[in-house]
């Protein structure tokens, strides 16, 4: 039993005349006369009385008459739903995205954007630090990553649509003699203890600061969490590289923020997804992403 057999039987049913059925499905009255015997047949019942002035259906028929509209109904929507999700309007994106990402509201306004363009798409979000998104691209746990950090390079596997860089920024207690200062020259930094935020380091594996200042950096803390970086900041524990994205949130409170003398360094924020992706979603996602000003 094809669709087709369905489509024909409900035609006949609902005009009880084979030559207007015939019309309206647009093939010839035997051949269609054919397909409700095969189909009868194959049933093995009866669907259908007729006579050379009349047709009417039996009980099976108006039974199955019922059965074979929902049928042909479930097959047009699954047909529409298939249709949809190559367009890129149905299906599920897996996302990651870092904190500063969050914080900078690039994240808000694409995903608002991305609402608008596909509603029916679900979104599943994942806090993942920047190198630890990088690796679920590659595992392939996540279609999308916004990945931010300073420098970091992408392997030839994935590809980066920048949307966002802010320089980078000290942030050291409110109370830390440096704050008086409107710029802090980074060798002033040799002996100050850090809160490592960032991770990140360069091809020959030297922690940020060392590349930016020229000295290792004594990293007395680490953490991958801005919040909590913030609050050690805050309470004295040491200084730290952050975003400038962050500094109009103030999200803690007790902290000074300067800029780096002679540091051209920013912190990018890159929208990282797989080469070869063909996920109908992600280039949904990625025109959204490029047409946003």
């Amino acid at each position: 039993m094809e669709l087709r057999h369905l489509r024909y039987f409900v035609a006949v049913a609902e005009e009880l005349h084979f030559a207007r059925a015939a019309r309206r499905l647009h093939i010839v009255q035997p051949a269609l006369s054919m397909q409700i015997k095969a189909l009868e047949e194959e049933l093995g019942t009866r669907l259908l009385e007729r006579t050379r002035r009349h047709v009417e259906l039996t009980e099976a028929g108006r039974l199955f008459l019922e059965e074979a509209r929902q049928t042909l109904e479930q097959a047009e929507r699954a047909a529409r739903v298939a249709k949809r999700a190559g367009r890129g309007e149905l299906g599920r994106i897996e996302l990651g995205y870092s904190v500063n990402a969050a914080y900078s509201g690039v994240l808000a306004g694409t995903l608002k954007a991305f609402r608008q363009r596909a509603p029916d798409i679900e979104v599943r979000l994942h806090e993942l630090h920047a190198f630890d998104q990088r690796e679920a691209l590659l595992e392939g746990r996540i279609h999308v990553g916004f990945i931010t950090a300073p420098g970091l390079r992408l392997p030839p596997e994935l590809a980066g649509v920048r949307v966002g860089a802010w320089p980078l920024m000290v942030a050291l207690p409110s109370d830390h003699p440096l704050a008086r200062r409107e710029r802090i020259p980074a060798k002033l930094l040799v002996e100050e203890p850090f809160v490592d935020f960032t991770g990140a380091k360069d091809e020959q594996g030297l922690p940020l600061m060392q590349r930016l200042g020229g000295f290792s950096p004594r990293i007395r803390y680490r953490s991958t969490n801005i919040m909590a970086v913030i609050s050690l900041v805050a309470a004295g524990f040491g200084v730290a590289l952050v975003p400038a994205s962050i500094v109009p949130l103030d999200i803690g409170g007790g902290v000074a923020y300067r800029p780096l003398t002679g540091v051209t360094e920013v912190m990018e924020l890159l929208v990282a997804y797989r080469r070869n992706e063909k996920a109908p979603v992600v280039r949904a996602f990625l025109e959204v992403l490029r047409a946003r000003p």
